[in-house]
């Protein structure tokens, strides 16, 4: 015989093993992406991970070869922010949906969400609570 205790206890250990298994899913999904982008000319390509860390330079033609130093450093830094922007891009795809209500993915992987507007405010408490905690401002 189950109580009203134990089901609700079954079903927070459910909800639990849910959110868990989503996390889990969440985070194999932001593992495997790998963005690649392409210079003008397909002088390079840049592959980088979710993270934005570089994992693979490739030179698919001798465009490179015909470039100064400066030049070729330059649409190096160029294609390889195009790359952190696209795996950005698709790692805020990924999450989301896991997100609260009304937050933007891509502006927080952009760090433009300010971290203190995700916190909630110190709840106001009464006299008497205070005392009881032992709290003094």
């Amino acid at each position: 015989m189950s109580t009203p205790h134990s089901e609700q206890l079954e079903q927070l250990m459910s909800q639990y093993q849910r959110q868990m298994a989503e996390v889990k899913e969440t985070q194999r999904k932001l593992r495997e992406i790998s963005c690649t982008a392409t210079a003008p000319r397909r002088a390079l390509t840049v592959t980088v991970t979710h993270g934005g860390a570089v994992s693979d330079i490739k030179f698919p033609s001798g465009a490179y070869k015909r470039m100064a130093p400066a030049e070729l450093a330059s649409v190096l830094l160029k294609t390889i922010t195009e790359a952190q922007q696209l795996a950005r891009q698709a790692a805020a795809e990924v999450v989301a949906p896991t997100l609260p209500p009304g937050m933007d993915a891509q502006k927080l992987f952009s760090g433009e969400v300010d971290i203190h507007s995700l916190l909630k405010p110190e709840p106001e408490l009464q006299d008497v609570t205070r005392d009881v905690m032992d709290i003094r401002e």
